[in-house]
């Protein structure tokens, strides 16, 4: 394996998930097409694109009462 340049920058960088707003951490040697989930809230993701990070939803079935409870959501 070949070294590091000032491209690469850090081994691994992030993206943001969508629902929980949480950082996805994106490895050096995961691939264009490659399926990542999130650690907190489990929504799983396809890798689109490297530079610049780009995840693709790979199932939209969200609900936010079932993430966020009642509680949060009442913004009365």
């Amino acid at each position: 394996m070949g070294r590091l340049n000032s491209r690469h920058g850090d081994r691994d960088r992030f993206g943001r998930c969508e629902i929980c707003l949480e950082l996805i951490p994106i490895e050096y040697y995961f691939n264009k097409g490659d399926s990542i989930v999130c650690y907190e809230c489990s929504t799983e993701y396809t890798l689109l694109s490297k530079s610049p990070i780009k995840l693709g939803i790979v199932e939209r079935s969200f609900d936010p009462m079932e993430y966020y409870g009642e509680d949060e959501l009442n913004f009365e």
